[in-house]
């Protein structure tokens, strides 16, 4: 049985699915958490970490699956039970797995509407609103996928949130691989949980580089000011996935934060550093003695408040390349304008 049989057969046994399909690619879609759970091009692995104890997060209603989920942020409000001190972290079950449902789905599209909650602990106040996430295939060809994804919310709450896009991804062949963002010259990326070892971020002229390994836990911020493109905000991870191929898995959107006032997550190291649009998490063995994953993500532009109903719209694009080493320095330049990037 092949890893994408496995993965849509063992989702199959927790939740309903759908499957984004043609020559060339499977994209595994899991109604449990509105997930992506699978990218698949050509014969290739699994672009997105898998927790490979899936079935005992499916049977305890925990959050850490794996794949590209959808969360609001800032964290510090509605994961940590005592926010002051970033303390008793958790997740939600209110918004991780929420309660969503496939309403429409054939092999170039899945819509999902679902509703979700949690509790501001920071300011006393509860969140409830409604989701619908509309996934669909916008491009493909040899060994490339593009999706575009629409994110719309409805809801009550007493502040603002940012939805906010995780993808896990694994460490890949030789066990690691590299985060890469496009940013300004001199630009200062924000340390967001403690100090990242030189050896494990990269600071140059155009672009910043951060190691995944799973082996040490950390967290990378860009702020909306530091973005070479302030227009676009980008996020690429790029890792060998065989011998002689690799892949590069890259978030980009237009839909992001474009000032510090509407960053709203804060670094748990200091709240008073600047806050980011552009965030990627290395796990540990700290937090996650049994598995190692790494995560790119997006913060997007933030809800609009009016009498306390919140609402925002958002699209963003997954790309998805696998290829040689030089068919993937092509894709990032014509993506995010890389070019010679620093590779772990």
């Amino acid at each position: 049985m092949s890893e994408f049989e496995n993965l849509v057969e063992t989702v199959g046994r927790y939740s309903r699915s759908a499957v984004l399909q043609d020559e060339g690619f499977k994209v595994v879609v899991s109604e449990r958490g509105a997930r992506i759970l699978g990218i698949f091009l050509d014969s290739s692995p699994n672009l997105l970490w898998v927790n490979p104890k899936i079935e005992e997060v499916f049977s305890t209603n925990g959050w850490n699956v794996g794949g590209l989920r959808l969360w609001i942020s800032p964290e510090r409000n509605f994961f940590y039970r005592n926010p002051e001190s970033f303390e008793d972290w958790f997740c939600p079950e209110g918004i991780d797995p929420g309660d969503y449902r496939i309403v429409e789905a054939d092999s170039r599209k899945v819509l999902l509407e679902g509703a979700i909650s949690a509790y501001d602990h920071l300011q006393g106040a509860e969140l409830k609103a409604r989701v619908r996430r509309e996934i669909r295939v916008w491009e493909y060809g040899k060994g490339y996928l593009r999706l575009k994804i629409r994110e719309a919310l409805l809801g009550e709450y007493s502040g603002r949130v940012n939805p906010w896009i995780l993808a896990q991804v694994p460490p890949g062949y030789t066990g690691f691989g590299t985060v890469l963002v496009p940013v300004r010259r001199k630009a200062e990326p924000i340390h967001y949980f403690v100090e990242i070892p030189k050896d494990r971020l990269k600071v140059l002229a155009s672009h910043v580089a951060f190691k995944i390994d799973g082996g040490y836990v950390s967290k990378l911020g860009i702020k909306p000011e530091d973005l070479r493109d302030p227009d676009l905000g980008g996020i690429a991870y790029v890792a060998r996935i065989g011998k002689r191929n690799w892949s590069a898995l890259i978030l980009r959107t237009h839909d992001h934060p474009r000032s510090q006032e509407d960053c709203l997550d804060v670094p748990k190291r200091d709240p008073s550093l600047p806050r980011a649009t552009i965030q990627s998490y290395n796990s540990g063995p700290e937090a996650f003695p049994d598995v190692r994953f790494g995560e790119i993500e997006l913060q997007l532009a933030p809800t609009i408040n009016l009498d306390s109903r919140i609402f925002v719209t958002v699209e963003y694009d997954v790309m998805a390349f696998i290829g040689a080493k030089s068919r993937i320095l092509t894709g990032l330049r014509r993506a995010l304008k890389i070019t010679k990037p620093k590779l772990y």
